[in-house]
């Protein structure tokens, strides 16, 4: 059975070692097998201490992240460029000090405003060029690192599993693959299902959530394919339960989260969990 881990955006806009600490703990006892620590630019959160919380509570981390204040690796201006390959290069090396098992995110383009604008073929080359000159420490991390692609709302460079693909494919590294967030490609994908199980082997990472990031089992998706396509996965993949605390004013801004989901975040994380390991499990019968 895969495992299932907690996104820290039910939680926090951006991770903060005090706000570890207490997610660590309350989550210890529950159904969920690691956490998915989520952070947009690092700043008050330890590598040594989000290593210590996952020895001493036995909860294994991965670390999710974009490109912070406005930066872009597909910017016409090469300084804020190669600004933005400081970060991965910055997210690889807390990855590496803290034990994380993958690095994750819509690592692409802007995510400080809307998408306004249709992105060129020149925004997709830059973007290319930018991870070529990442693949020396991609490679060298060696663990999954899964771009996510966004809806068009908020983003115009990747919207598509398909775009993504082609994108893992320029890179062409073993570690380096699709984050497929159901949220996202339930608005973006023509074939949901089809497309899902077409770019499974792809896949490195899944962010997932009822349909509008509620409650998972109570929404218009087919639990019973998800969970035949989650079996698929090997039984070490971890998947990651992602939802949002609109009740937090930074978080709701960022993620244009205005009203409670049916039941507070945490509720539909840790209910979720519960819940996502019997559809995972009655997918085998």
């Amino acid at each position: 059975m895969v495992r299932i881990g907690a996104h820290t955006f039910a939680w926090s806009p951006s991770l903060r070692d005090h706000e570890a600490t207490e997610i660590f703990a309350r989550l210890k006892n529950s159904d969920l097998d690691f956490v998915e620590a989520a952070s947009y630019d690092l700043d008050g959160l330890s590598p040594i201490h989000l290593k210590d919380l996952s020895d001493r509570h036995d909860l294994p981390h991965t670390l999710c992240s974009g490109l912070p204040r406005g930066l872009s690796l597909a910017s016409t201006d090469l300084n804020k460029r190669r600004e933005a390959q400081d970060h991965v290069r910055r997210l690889l090396d807390f990855a590496q000090t803290s034990g994380a098992e993958k690095v994750s995110g819509p690592i692409h383009g802007d995510l400080s405003q809307l998408a306004s604008e249709p992105s060129t073929s020149e925004d997709w080359h830059r973007l290319c060029e930018s991870y070529a000159e990442l693949a020396k420490e991609i490679k060298a991390w060696g663990k999954p690192f899964s771009v996510e692609p966004l809806n068009r709302y908020q983003s115009s460079l990747l919207n598509t599993i398909e775009q993504t693909r082609a994108l893992s494919e320029a890179v062409d590294l073993a570690n380096f693959g699709i984050l497929v967030d159901l949220f996202h490609a339930n608005l973006e994908q023509a074939n949901l299902y089809d497309d899902l199980h077409s770019h499974q082997a792809s896949t490195t990472h899944v962010h997932l959530c009822g349909a509008n990031r509620g409650m998972i089992g109570s929404c218009h998706l087919d639990w019973s394919r998800l969970g035949q396509w989650l079996r698929q996965f090997p039984l070490d993949y971890g998947v990651s339960i992602e939802t949002f605390d609109s009740h937090d004013p930074l978080l709701s801004r960022r993620t244009r989260t205005w009203r409670e989901l049916g039941a507070p975040a945490e509720q539909i994380v840790l209910e979720g969990a519960t819940i996502l390991k019997k559809i995972v499990g009655a997918a085998s019968l």
